[in-house]
């Protein structure tokens, strides 16, 4: 692995105000670290998310199901309101990787890493998903622009 500088903020916006030159976002760290392991990636700062409580959790806005970026894989396979809502996404949820995956890894991080190859971007795809960061909400359709590649 290369040298980097290590944060961890604890509010959106102290994570918000970290993103200054090659900063990366890890979220449950599963596909980042391993990248930087074969030195397939580098970057000068790490701003881990998971002391980012306000991130967490799942919820019902009127119809909609509201899935924050730091919510785990096992998270929403377990949820109620996502079992209830759409069945199809915690089955999704529950089948991704192993039980140390499904307790690590995130939704968010799933998503912003782009790989076609993972189960939740085809999922927001289909699902015609809005994904929403700090600076506004776009359709699933226009976020992902190409392998690993996506609308920041």
């Amino acid at each position: 692995m290369y040298t980097f500088d290590y944060q961890r903020p604890t509010s959106a916006a102290a994570a918000a105000a970290a993103l200054q030159g090659d900063a990366r976002y890890p979220a449950g760290g599963q596909s980042p670290v391993q990248a930087m392991k074969l030195r397939l990636s580098a970057s000068e700062r790490l701003v881990d998310l998971g002391g980012v409580a306000e991130l967490k959790g799942i919820c019902m806005e009127g119809s909609n199901v509201v899935v924050g970026a730091m919510t785990t894989h096992a998270a929403v396979a377990a949820s109620a309101d996502v079992r209830k809502a759409i069945p199809a996404l915690a089955e999704l949820a529950g089948g991704i990787g192993d039980p140390m995956v499904r307790n690590m890894g995130t939704i968010g991080g799933s998503i912003a890493n782009a790989d076609p190859a993972a189960c939740y971007p085809a999922g927001v795809l289909g699902l015609g998903a809005t994904i929403k960061t700090n600076q506004r909400s776009i359709a699933a359709d226009d976020f992902f622009t190409g392998l690993y590649e996506r609308r920041r």
